[in-house]
Formats: structure tokens, C-alpha cells, sequence
């Protein structure tokens, strides 16, 4: 009973697939290079979202 493959790309691509703001730890597109936000001073400092643990 699992999901389809097409549904799965579709969720990962809009929960998954993201980069993560380290100052101010917003979700940002995965092509992102610097922050959008002002509170942070549009930091570069960024790193991927980290992936979830597939279930056993």
C-alpha cells in the first residue's frame, strides 16, 4: 500500500526538495542562493533540507 510514484514526485518536489536558511531557517526553492528574507540580511548561508528517514 504505498503511493504512487507520479504523486510521490509532485509531494517531494513541494515538501522535500528545498534548501534551508541557517540564520533564519526558512524554506527556500531548491536553486536558491542566497535567503529572500530581510531579518536575516539575505544570508547566503544556506544548506539543503535534510531527507526523512524511509520507514522499515
Amino acid at each position: 500500500m504505498g503511493i504512487e510514484p507520479a504523486l510521490e514526485a509532485i509531494a517531494r518536489k513541494y515538501n522535500c526538495d528545498k534548501m534551508i536558511c541557517r540564520r533564519c531557517y526558512a524554506r527556500l526553492p531548491l536553486r536558491a542562493t542566497t535567503c529572500r528574507k530581510k531579518k536575516c540580511g539575505h544570508s547566503g548561508d544556506l544548506r539543503p533540507k535534510k531527507k526523512i528517514q524511509s520507514k522499515k
